[in-house]
């Protein structure tokens, strides 16, 4: 009967090699399923973290979103009541230029014709202010766009003043959307009295016979 090369190695021997491959085991079980799983862990802490940070964005935007349909719902609203109101963008650039202390240096402010459409027509004017310096012009506009009417500025063009160092020639536009069924401020239009058209020189003239008045006919 053969001996086996283990009966060879002395007790100490043996335990020995059985603690080696125990050792040999352990590191195989970790290189093997410990550490892929750990792996996996990692990812899925990755993915977590994405997605929680993703979860946040999606948060935010929802509340921007919400913030936004708050905004919208408030200017429908007032929207809404102007369809009962009547009011000239002009006479209110006019207040807020003279409120904003810049109404002496206003060169020109004419409305004009908006576009209109089934639900909405536009009301605008356009200004030029001379020698302003930027504060005013902040200030200005400042009280526009935060009127109770609801203006916005638009087509703001500046250039340096020619006349002063450090100051400004602006020139804007002032525009309001209005319902279309809202009514037009009247404007007042002077005519002219209409006189009446006098007949002409020949219709005055009377009509001479054709023949001799004291003639008779044969």
């Amino acid at each position: 009967m053969m001996n086996s090369p283990l009966d060879k190695l002395s007790q100490r021997d043996k335990r020995a090699l059985v603690a080696g491959l125990s050792i040999l085991g352990v590191a195989m079980l970790i290189f093997l399923w410990l550490l892929p799983s750990l792996e996996k862990i990692r990812r899925l802490d990755r993915a977590i973290a994405m997605e929680a940070k993703r979860l946040e964005q999606v948060r935010e935007l929802h509340k921007a979103v919400t913030e936004l349909s708050d905004r919208e719902a408030k200017l429908q609203e007032q929207i809404k009541r102007r369809t009962t109101e009547s009011f000239s963008v002009a006479s209110v650039v006019e207040s807020l230029a003279r409120d904003a202390g810049v109404m002496e240096q206003v060169q020109y402010l004419k409305p004009e014709q908006g576009k209109l459409s089934d639900q909405f027509r536009e009301a605008l004017v356009s200004l030029k202010i001379g020698d302003i310096t930027p504060t005013q012009l902040v200030d200005f506009l400042y009280r526009l766009e935060s009127s109770e009417r609801i203006l916005r500025v638009r087509n703001l063009q500046l250039r340096p003043s020619p006349k002063e160092s450090g100051k400004l020639d602006a020139t804007l536009t002032v525009f309001t959307l209005l319902p279309a069924t809202a009514p037009a401020k009247p404007t007042q239009q002077s005519q002219e009295p209409q006189l009446p058209q006098e007949a002409p020189e020949d219709s005055k003239q009377p009509a001479e016979p054709e023949g001799d008045s004291g003639g008779k006919s044969p």
